[in-house]
């Protein structure tokens, strides 16, 4: 009986300590969200550099699903209370590039040259808003405007 309440006892314990919130310390969350971002850059880096509007239409496919992917791997992070706020303005931020990438792809489609280039102006200004929220976070490979 007092080995069953010993363990009972323990288990306890330890669900007390490792349950919850989870949360990472601020040096765990800027080493796995940079490491992501230094991830989904490189594959990123690995598409093609379009020549046509059907190309760029085309890749901007593959970019979305890579973008969209590392996207939704930061939002897995939990950062420390104190950087939630940041954080979650950060991820917008990745998030309005998701939808930039699409928004490029229709427009590329539809052969709108015009429209592309007002998407990649308004895209670029995003990144450097990103960029900088990035910083504030403490990333480094997340704070560098590589196509995110």
């Amino acid at each position: 009986m007092r080995t069953a309440a010993v363990a009972l006892l323990a288990l306890a314990l330890v669900a007390g300590c490792s349950g919850g919130d989870s949360r990472l310390s601020k040096a765990e969350y800027a080493q796995q969200a940079d490491a992501l971002c230094t991830k989904y850059d490189a594959e990123l880096a690995k598409l093609p550099s379009p020549q046509s509007l059907d190309a760029l239409a085309a890749m901007a496919v593959q970019a979305k699903a890579i973008a969209a992917e590392g996207a939704a791997k930061l939002r897995a992070l939990k950062p420390p209370k104190e950087l939630e706020s940041q954080a979650n303005e950060w991820l917008a931020r990745n998030d309005e590039n998701v939808r930039d990438i699409e928004a490029m792809r229709a427009a590329a489609a539809a052969k709108d040259q015009t429209k592309v280039q007002e998407i990649a102006r308004d895209a670029t200004r995003n990144e450097a808003k990103a960029d900088e929220l990035a910083r504030k976070l403490g990333l480094t490979a997340c704070a560098s405007a590589s196509g995110r």
